[in-house]
């Protein structure tokens, strides 16, 4: 999957199953929606405002003490990455990324139980310490200034669960998905909050910190006669 660098992108592409579109709204029981191979990068920083992966103004209409049900699927990528610069003699130096994607569902503009849920969520942290003693007229010791530790951690997973929203008005249904990311990275030198930093590890040249959400989808189906525990 090619990552671009679409920075706070919501993608509107939805597909609508075919039995949906055959049917007047008033008498769905069920809707389908889904988006492609695009790729949304959530890099919101300091300011999660959330993203919307979906937005569907009339969906279904329940019965009386009818309910709704929503399943959202996503693939979740978090990248993460480090660089420490320790001195000799300093003392360790640390620093640590976290990348970080909730989501949830709101029917009618109201968040559905469980409301937000953590879909991924990955904190990393490196240290590094030189502190090495030679002696005088030796060469076995040839490390000397300081010494520069990276790491990059790139994962992908995918990721579903379910919403619910009950007993509703039997009216027709607005359903939107929203989800919001966490990219915060902190330096043990400044003791501060610090810009994610960039690199390059290995064969990865745009080595960062980065929320992503990849393809996704999502059920929404009418429930009666329904109970909870």
């Amino acid at each position: 999957m090619k990552l671009g660098k679409l920075v706070g992108v919501a993608l509107a592409l939805v597909f609508v199953a075919p039995a949906a579109q055959a049917q007047n709204t008033a008498s769905n029981k069920a809707f389908y929606a889904s988006a492609g191979d695009e790729v949304l990068v959530v890099k919101v920083g300091t300011d999660n405002s959330p993203v919307t992966l979906f937005n569907i103004p009339a969906a279904l209409k329940t019965s009386s003490n009818g309910a709704v049900s929503a399943i959202l699927s996503m693939e979740c990528a978090l990248w993460t990455y480090n660089t420490v610069t320790a001195t000799n003699g300093g003392g360790k130096s640390s620093s640590s990324s976290r990348a970080k994607i909730t989501a949830w569902v709101e029917i009618d503009d109201v968040k559905a139980t469980p409301e937000d849920v953590v879909y991924c969520d990955r904190a990393q942290a490196v240290g590094l310490a030189v502190d090495l003693t030679c002696d005088a007229g030796t060469t076995s010791c040839t490390v000397g200034g300081s010494i520069t530790l990276d790491l990059f951690q790139a994962t992908k997973n995918a990721n579903s669960f379910t919403f619910f929203k009950g007993p509703l008005d039997p009216v027709i249904h607005k359903v939107t998905a929203k989800a919001s990311g966490v990219i915060e990275c902190w330096s043990s030198t400044t003791g501060t909050w610090i810009p994610c930093p960039s690199g390059s590890v290995a064969n990865w040249t745009n080595a960062e910190t980065q929320a992503l959400i990849g393809k996704r989808s999502l059920l929404i189906e009418e429930q009666n006669n329904w109970g909870s525990q």
